[in-house]
């Protein structure tokens, strides 16, 4: 048993598991119409803990807010910039935080590696 990492079981997941974990987490931000889109950012930023991926959740994040308050501030019939502005946050929570999921998620040899501290 390490101190610093807990009980080391040597086990990673088997390959069919990592892969429903990874299209699950793609899937989210589809599945949930953009509303869950940090979600799977946070996954990865808690799984890796690296600088790059606290600040993809960041930006995930901050673009759900930015969505979210762009709903509420916009009337319903909107044209041009207004409108423009709405299909950038929608493509931003819908598309992009998927394609980050998918592409991003961490390797079985990552993840040991940020175990054990390496």
């Amino acid at each position: 048993m390490d101190k610093e990492t807990g009980p080391d079981t040597g086990r990673t997941p088997r390959p069919g598991v990592r892969l429903a974990a990874r299209a699950g987490a793609a899937a989210l931000p589809v599945v949930s119409l953009g509303l869950l889109c940090p979600l799977p950012s946070l996954l990865i930023a808690l799984c890796r803990g690296r600088r790059e991926d606290w600040t993809a959740f960041a930006v995930f994040s901050l673009g759900l807010v930015a969505w979210v308050l762009d709903l509420a501030l916009t009337p319903e019939s909107t044209h041009g910039p207004e409108f423009a502005v709405d299909l950038l946050l929608i493509l931003l929570s819908m598309v992009v935080a998927p394609v980050h999921a998918w592409t991003f998620w961490p390797s079985a040899g990552a993840a040991a590696d940020t175990r054990r501290g390496e």
